[in-house]
């Protein structure tokens, strides 16, 4: 694989995973968690964010053995040739489902607010083309794009959630602990999947001047993203209250509650704008990863060529779900999967190399 000379710095990296994952808090995904623990929900991206710690902990570990290494290298030489090919096949098939659904979630939500009476394949297409288009162009362009974006998406956000607590009530969210602790707890688990794109960007590695740069960048990101999207679902219910359970997209809702007085009552726009932007900034991330991953499983050294027809495979797949609801059901179902497999997969790479006395080799060169 060639890499372009310029590498990835700490600011464009942690504004990739924040448009990535930041995304998360405008979709459809607090309307599920607040369904499994009603008020609640603002608390799962915290409880989650502490379970997913030590996953991330030991993978970020292990990946440090095999410096300048991406995830798919450092799976091979762990778990073998064929066991490791079995391994990364898995998580290429679960991130290709992923994005398919995902992607089609965010035609609905564009369809449904925004444009509907443009058909949405034409749209679909649309947001597929320009992503395809992102994405050919490297991982660099992606994350100077992303840091010129970042500030203003994160502005623009915040003044949103601030201009909606005219509307909101904080009585909304007692009792604080819901259904209970027992049962939060236990749905913690499906926040899981808020944080398992940490998992996937571990394949750009290479392109990172200094594997110390990474991680620092990922707990940077890892925290703040923890906050911004946790504060999203409190205003949420503060805002909505037990309706939020019956809103398909709040975030999409929210921005048409507010305005900027009566000069500016329909202010929704300029929040779609930056949305639309944050939006193709993800899905040019996830089809450059997912062309990386599918050159690294077949030994295809320039994947960027594949991009644009890994684009019409996930827009076929996505366009299966005949309705809003079954695509949703699909996303869900692929979002759990991946929280719980990559998850695993982290803790499987640590425990294999520490068995195998990768630690103890690492240590000893260090001290030579």
């Amino acid at each position: 694989m060639d890499q372009q000379p310029r590498k990835l710095g700490i600011r464009e990296y942690v504004s990739i995973a924040i448009l990535m994952m930041g995304a998360k808090g405008t979709e459809d995904t607090s309307t599920i968690l607040y369904k499994a623990v009603q008020n609640a929900s603002w608390m799962i991206p915290i409880l989650a964010a502490g379970i997913f710690l030590i996953p991330l902990l030991l993978l970020l570990k292990t990946l440090s053995l095999y410096p300048d290494k991406d995830l798919f290298s450092v799976i091979r030489k762990l778990f073998g040739k064929y066991i490791g090919f079995l391994v990364c096949l898995l998580i290429f098939l679960i991130c290709s489902f992923g994005i398919s659904f995902d992607s089609r979630s965010y035609t609905n939500i564009i369809r449904t607010f925004y444009f509907p009476t443009t058909p949405k394949l034409v749209i679909y297409a649309m947001l597929m083309t320009i992503c395809a288009y992102g994405a050919k162009k490297g991982i660099q362009h992606i994350g100077s794009v992303s840091y010129l974006v970042v500030f203003y998406a994160v502005i623009t956000l915040n003044i949103a959630l601030l201009l909606s607590k005219q509307s909101s009530t904080i009585r909304a969210i007692f009792p604080i602990l819901g259904p209970g602790p027992l049962k939060l707890t236990k749905d913690s688990f499906l926040g899981l999947s808020l944080f398992v794109d940490f998992f996937l960007l571990t394949m750009i590695i290479p392109f990172f001047s200094s594997g110390k740069d990474f991680r620092k960048g990922t707990w940077i990101a890892f925290f703040y993203i923890t906050f911004q999207i946790s504060l999203m679902f409190l205003v949420y219910i503060c805002l909505f209250d037990t309706s939020l359970g019956t809103i398909g997209y709040p975030f999409h809702t929210l921005i048409r509650f507010i305005s900027l007085g009566s000069y500016l009552p329909n202010v929704e726009i300029l929040f779609f704008v930056i949305w639309l932007m944050l939006a193709f900034i993800r899905f040019t991330a996830f089809l450059y990863i997912n062309g990386m991953m599918f050159g690294l499983i077949f030994k295809i050294k320039d994947f960027e060529y594949l991009i644009p027809s890994l684009a019409v495979i996930y827009l076929l797949i996505g366009s299966f779900a005949e309705s809003t609801l079954e695509a949703s059901k699909f996303k869900m179902f692929t979002s759990s999967a991946a929280g719980s497999v990559f998850t695993a997969i982290s803790v499987m790479l640590w425990l294999v190399a520490m068995l195998r006395g990768e630690f103890k080799h690492a240590k000893k060169r260090r001290s030579m």
